[in-house]
């Protein structure tokens, strides 16, 4: 499920840096040169490190404290953005993000990428289906100063719950339910 979770992560990233959406830069957002390739490097970590070996330990020095991730759709503050990877780790621990193009332009950085794992855990309401997962997607990143401060992630959650050979409504049957399971633990052990 935190493969899963990374994977739409990193897919709705992707997306908000499309091509069709980056922004002028105004005077208090001055390019410096040579920044488009250390926001790549920051952006790149989010694939090589939080997704595919689980390193959020980085989190802080990679992303602002007030980032909004938008996946699908929806929008999340960066801490439920996290759990929901987390979520997809879990969901398959030897999940990968390969980053397969990515590019800059100004404040922006664009990935296309593929998330590959194997479904051998739980997480996110998914089951463990024991079922191989290779999912496409695509992420926009918007930075200042360097970290990632907005996120748009966009990937085809139907055809990756058909992989994994999960219905939509059995799929958010379970994420209701380990949402009520782990609402009525926090509140016991408070």
């Amino acid at each position: 499920m935190r493969k899963l979770s990374i994977i739409c992560f990193m897919m709705c990233s992707a997306l908000a840096l499309a091509w069709g959406q980056a922004t002028q830069p105004n005077a208090k957002t001055q390019v410096q040169p040579g920044m488009g390739e250390k926001n790549k490097a920051v952006t790149r970590q989010v694939f090589d490190d939080l997704f595919s070996k689980g390193r959020y330990d980085l989190i802080d020095q990679i992303y602002t404290r007030d980032c909004v991730v938008h996946t699908n759709n929806k929008n999340f503050r960066l801490e439920e953005a996290i759990e929901e990877g987390k979520g997809f780790r879990s969901a398959a621990p030897d999940l990968v993000m390969k980053v397969n193009r990515i590019a800059d332009r100004g404040d922006w950085v664009m990935v296309d990428w593929t998330a590959i794992g194997t479904n051998t855990g739980t997480g996110n309401g998914l089951p463990a289906t024991g079922k191989h997962l290779q999912v496409h997607g695509s992420s926009r990143f918007r930075l200042v100063n360097g970290k990632i401060a907005e996120v748009w992630n966009n990937f085809d959650k139907h055809d990756m719950l058909r992989q994994l050979g999960v219905s939509q409504e059995k799929h958010e049957d379970e994420k209701h339910e380990n949402e009520k399971h782990e609402k009525h633990e926090h509140e016991k052990h408070n």
